[in-house]
């Protein structure tokens, strides 16, 4: 698979099959992961991989803050990376066309019992998807350049990944409450908690890993100078 190839493939992965990831893989996939740029080449990145009776025992923690949703957001949440305001206009109905098409695929009409089925999304979203294991991206500087290169490596993880036959789904909900992790990891408190991936081996049977994904028009997100 060439590297256009895989940017095309690559989607976000939210079944995946039980087969735990052998750590040697997630080493070696790391291991090339570290080659994405940085500003400086500061490589301001940190990896926390989970796996195992750990990662149970983070997702237990998350899982109790599954209830605290307000019917739009969470309660109380203490990302270390908060947002400064809500998704502009022009992004609100992306977000709303991805929501109506995995909304269609959890509850389809008909659904009974649909609160107790979005608790049990949201309890499924904080399990990381029930994935064998997960990485937790940290930045050890929290400047706008190095925030780009978190952004950088992370995809390149993702990308890295379909060489191994692995599937990634790019998480920031469990990365709300980065106590769960400060506590349980024994992590740095200087140290910012980012993002998080879920990995492992994708079921490619489930209709959530197979609709078709919206993309934007060129044309709609390109303004050409000069040329």
């Amino acid at each position: 698979m060439d590297v256009i190839e895989a940017i095309h493939t690559r989607r976000s992965i939210r079944v995946f099959k039980p087969d735990p990831v052998p750590k040697k893989v997630l080493q070696e996939l790391l291991d090339v992961s570290r080659w994405a740029p940085s500003g400086g080449n500061v490589q301001p990145w940190h990896f926390d991989v989970l796996a195992g009776k750990l990662l149970a025992k983070v997702t237990a923690r998350l899982v109790e803050k599954a209830k605290t949703w307000d019917g739009h957001d969470y309660m109380n949440p203490k990302p270390d990376l908060p947002r400064t305001g809500p998704y502009s206009k022009l992004l609100i109905p992306r977000q709303q066309s991805l929501k109506a098409l995995t909304d269609a695929i959890r509850y389809p009409p008909g659904t009974k019992n649909l609160e107790a089925k979005q608790l049990e999304h949201r309890e499924h979203m904080l399990r990381f998807f029930d994935a064998p294991s997960a990485i937790i991206v940290c930045a050890d500087d929290r400047g706008p350049a190095s925030i780009v290169s978190i952004g950088v490596v992370t995809q390149t993880i993702c990308l890295a990944a379909l060489a191994y036959g692995l599937g990634t789904c790019i998480m920031g909900v469990p990365v709300l409450w980065p106590e769960i992790f400060r506590e349980l990891l024994d992590m740095p408190k200087d140290r910012a908690i980012v993002t998080s991936i879920a990995i492992g081996y994708p079921d490619l049977r489930a209709p959530i890993n197979t609709f078709p994904r919206p993309r934007e028009p060129l044309d709609n997100l390109v303004e050409w100078h000069g040329l």
